[in-house]
Order: structure tokens, then sequence, then C-alpha cells
């Protein structure tokens, strides 16, 4: 036998992503250079690894006892290039899945604190409801996932970023008392939720199940925003991130609406597939981890002011171009 660990990579990663055109999306190559090695591969190996269906690329026998080797190798092959190279530099382009909340509040922290540390390592952020993002993680769709959540199986580590306090929110104009509803006192209003495709209620069926928490009119909507604009404009009680409404209960536009007992701290996983690791993706889930700070609001980011183009004058003649006069014109001694 006599083959490359190119050729390995190209068949582990695509038989965990079921396509040649995804595998070479993630190795930054063309679909017929991962035909070409998984093929020299199978050569080499004396039979086939990978059988086309129409469902996508299946493990033949010898694929199936292959493909845990194929992992061991490389993180053997990332322990090799990161522990004894000379050059530590972290590289690479991660899919990082997150939660429109993380996107609205600390997900842009992140990438800038990403960029100055590590400028070859590139975000790919894909936004949707938490349950969506762990089916594509599952489906080795994603490298990484930031959601609600602390255990997904064993196939899968899980570290907590951070936390959030979590409230019944309502606004002023609903008749609600000022005194802590019981559970089943939330039948009597409208509540607006979230689907059951966000990761949130995943988190706190059970608890809500224990307390019995009961709701009766019942609006749905996937969209964090449109969460709070209607909650604000009064359709019902909703539960949402105590510190990112918090700026909207300070102007007066909502209120907490206390409960007897207030939901427990909604806690933030990064998840990502054991036979995934790598060392750059424990750096990013140290930056977030860092970076997680739910206050923020997209307006509140520092942004470095673009430095204008060399040759173009300075601050005053800057100014001067965008109010529509014209540059002073400098008179040279004859």
């Amino acid at each position: 036998m006599n083959f490359t660990f190119k050729q390995l990579e190209a068949f582990l990663f695509s038989a965990r992503l079921q396509s040649f055109s995804a595998a070479a999306v993630k190795l930054h190559t063309t679909q017929s250079a991962i035909s070409k090695r998984l093929a020299e591969l199978e050569q080499s190996l004396g039979g086939p690894l990978l059988h086309r269906t129409s469902h996508g690329l299946e493990l033949a026998q010898a694929g199936r006892e292959l493909l845990p080797l194929a992992e061991e190798a490389q993180r053997l092959w990332q322990r090799i290039q990161h522990d004894i190279s000379v050059d530590k530099t972290l590289r690479g382009t991660f899919r990082v899945g997150v939660t429109e909340l993380i996107a609205m509040t600390w997900l842009t922290s992140l990438i800038q604190l990403l960029q100055k540390l590590h400028p070859q390592v590139t975000l790919e952020p894909v936004v949707d409801a938490g349950l969506t993002l762990f089916e594509r993680l599952e489906a080795n769709k994603l490298d990484l996932t930031i959601m609600p959540g602390t255990f997904w199986g064993q196939a899968f580590e899980s570290i907590k970023v951070g936390q959030v306090d979590q409230a019944w929110i309502a606004s002023p104009r609903l008749d609600i008392p000022a005194r802590a509803l019981k559970p089943h006192e939330f039948a009597d209003y409208p509540v607006i939720e979230q689907p059951a495709g966000a990761s949130k209620n995943r988190f706190y069926e059970a608890w809500r199940a224990e307390h019995g928490f009961r709701f009766g009119k019942v609006m749905l909507t996937n969209s964090t925003t449109i969460l709070r604009e209607l909650t604000i404009s009064g359709f019902g009680i909703s539960q949402q991130a105590l510190d990112y409404v918090r700026p909207d209960i300070k102007s007066g536009l909502l209120r907490v609406v206390k409960s007897d007992p207030m939901p427990p701290p909604l806690v933030y996983s990064a998840v990502y597939r054991r036979d995934n690791f790598s060392p750059a993706l424990a750096r990013i889930v140290e930056l977030a981890v860092k970076t997680c700070d739910f206050t923020l609001r997209a307006s509140q980011h520092h942004v470095a002011p673009a430095r204008p183009p060399r040759g173009s004058g300075g601050p005053l003649k800057q100014r001067a171009l965008r109010q529509g006069a014209k540059a002073p014109v400098r008179k040279t001694r004859k």
C-alpha cells in the first residue's frame, strides 16, 4: 500500500459529508480532485470505500473499517502540525452556527477579535434556530455551533460559553398583575413563543413541565427581533433574554412579569464533534467564552474608522470634499 494523507483526507470528508462536492468545498479544492484522490486510495487498498446512491455517498464495508482509523490519523496529523511545526500560526476556514440572539449581540466582537489575533482563521457564520444548527452539525455541514443547551450526546463536546438571565416580558399596556403569577395563571394571557426548532424551548421544556406552566393562546415566531416587536406591541407575554430587552424596560416599552418560580438562566454552549477537533477550533471556543456578552447591541460594537486613501489629503480636505466644496489649490512659486 502506498497512499497519501491527502487521499485519506478526501475519503474522510467525503464520508462525513456524504458528497464529493461538499468535501471539495471543505478542503478548498475541486470535485474532480477529490474523486481522483479517492479512486487512487481505493486502488491502493484494493477495493471500494464509498458507494454512490440516490441519497448521497454511503460507506462500503471497507470504508466502515477505515473511517475510525482515518479520523485517528487526522487527529494525529493535526497534533504534528501544531506541536512539532515551527510555524504555530492557526489557519483555516470554519463554519460556525449561531442563534439570532448571538448574531445580534456579540458575534461581531468575536469575529473582530479573531481577525486581530489570528488573521489566517476565517469564520463563516450561519444563523438559524438551535435544533436546525445541531442537525447541520450532525451532518458535518458545520464545524461548530453556539446555542442554548448543555449536553448533546456522547459524540459531541459541549463547552459552556456563557449564560443569560431569562424573564417573562410584556408590554405595560397589558393588564397583568404586579404580583408574581402562578404557573397555571399564564393560561389566562396570550403568549408569544418561538417554535419547536428553538433549542431554548428544549432547554426549558422539562422545567416548565415540572412546575406546571400552561399556556392558552400562543402566537409563534422564529425571529428574536419579531418576538421583541410583538411583545412591545402588546400581543402577549414572551420569555426573553433580560440583558437584551433591558433598554426597552428602562425606556418603559416593556416590563418584567414576575412568576413563581422565575425561569432559571439560559446556558449557551459551544458544541462540536469530538472527531472534528482542532487547535484552531479550540481557540475559537476560547475566544467565544471571552467575548460572550448579551448586553451588546449592533450599534455598540467598536469599529475602527477607515483610513483615507493615500494622497487624499488630511481631515480638513476630506470634510470639504464631503460637503461639496472644492479642495484648495496650492500655488507654486515660479
